[in-house]
């Protein structure tokens, strides 16, 4: 692949991706901050204290207690979307701190194809249930996902990267003395992909993992009780 091509997505493209990322969540949370609302009640029974909120916050988000009323099909779905892709994002993070773990390769393996089966899952409902309307930016971010998970795994299970050596470009990243990635041309598609939909993210309700910290601390925080 081009040099050129090699050195913009490898080099330059994180850190573009990090502050547009960075810059549209701000943005997003101050909006929500200042959106009008006509009353901000908390919802029986309500917490008291921070650490409460968030640990029901959490608990909210790997139980899916909405889907798991009312629609089976959309709960198994997403819990295999958001608990593939939760651990596929942490074995990335990981490199952060270290070049491996053990038994990363099967828990990456599974993470991939969860998460991969549960979007392909939410394409074919969307386009199968009529009842609501859908549109080209629904299913982009959906195929975008799925194509870079799936070059992910295939990098994965062919071990088509050194570790070690994605590792030490993670780090120089972290340590602004960037270094080239791993020279394989399905992985700088691969991370271009990635990067991409980094972007994209705040712009759309994906976001939600980080707004839902926001929402439903309104809803449980006791200090928003009227009296």
């Amino acid at each position: 692949m081009d040099e050129y091509f090699t050195v913009f997505i490898g080099v330059y493209l994180p850190y573009i991706t990090l502050v547009v990322f960075v810059i549209t969540t701000i943005y997003n949370f101050f909006k929500w901050m200042f959106l009008p609302r006509p009353v901000m009640w908390a919802i029986f029974p309500a917490k008291k204290s921070l650490a409460n909120i968030l640990l029901t916050i959490v608990m909210r988000i790997f139980s899916l207690p909405g889907p798991r009323k009312f629609d089976k099909l959309i709960y198994t779905l997403a819990w295999m979307f958001h608990i593939g892709l939760i651990v596929s994002l942490s074995l990335h993070a990981k490199y952060i701190f270290m070049p491996r773990l053990p038994y990363e390769y099967e828990a990456g393996t599974i993470a991939g194809m969860l998460a991969a089966i549960g979007s392909v899952g939410f394409i074919i409902r969307r386009y199968a249930d009529k009842r609501a309307d859908s549109y080209f930016a629904d299913y982009f971010a959906l195929i975008l996902l799925i194509v870079t998970l799936s070059l992910g795994e295939y990098i994965r299970i062919f071990k088509a990267v050194d570790s070690t050596h994605l590792w030490a470009w993670v780090q120089g990243i972290l340590t602004l003395s960037p270094i080239l990635p791993p020279i394989n041309t399905l992985f700088l598609i691969h991370i271009l992909f990635a990067q991409i939909y980094m972007m994209y993210l705040p712009f759309k309700t994906l976001i939600h993992p980080i707004a839902i910290f926001y929402g439903q601390k309104i809803i449980l925080d006791q200090r928003h009780i009227k009296e």
